[in-house]
C-alpha cells in the first residue's frame, strides 16, 4: 500500500517536464532489474533521484515568478528531501561507510554537473 507521501510525490512527477526531456525520475525507472534486489543500491538510489530532482525544482523556483507554482514546488522539493533523508537513515544503518562514500561522490557530481551546490 502506498503511503500518502509517495502518492503526492507520483503526482508532482507530472510537473517536471521540459520541452526536451522529463526532469523528475522515479527510482524504478533508473534501477536495472539486476540490481533491484541490493538494498544499499536501491537506497543510494533513491538519495540521488531526489537530490536532482530537488535541484531541478529548485532551479525551477528561482526561475519562476508564478505563485501557485512556487507553492507547488515547494511541496515538491519537502517531499524530496523527506524521501531522501528517508534513504539516508537506512543507508547510514547498513552501511555507514558506503553513505559516506556515496554522498561524497553525490555532491562532486551535482558541482559538476549543476554548478552549485544548495541541497
Amino acid at each position: 500500500m502506498k503511503r500518502d507521501t509517495d502518492r503526492r510525490y507520483d503526482q508532482y512527477e507530472e510537473f517536471f517536464e521540459t520541452d526536451e526531456q522529463q526532469l523528475a525520475v522515479t527510482v524504478s525507472e533508473a534501477l536495472p532489474s539486476e540490481h533491484a534486489q541490493n538494498p544499499i543500491l536501491q537506497l543510494q538510489l533513491t538519495m540521488a533521484t531526489n537530490s536532482i530532482n530537488h535541484e531541478y525544482a529548485r532551479i525551477e523556483f528561482d526561475d519562476t515568478d508564478n505563485s501557485e507554482r512556487r507553492e507547488e514546488l515547494l511541496e515538491f522539493m519537502s517531499l524530496c528531501r523527506q524521501k531522501y533523508f528517508e534513504a539516508r537513515q537506512s543507508l547510514e544503518v547498513h552501511d555507514p561507510n558506503a553513505l559516506q562514500e556515496f554522498e561524497a561522490d553525490l555532491m562532486r557530481q551535482k558541482v559538476e554537473t549543476l554548478g552549485r551546490f544548495n541541497a
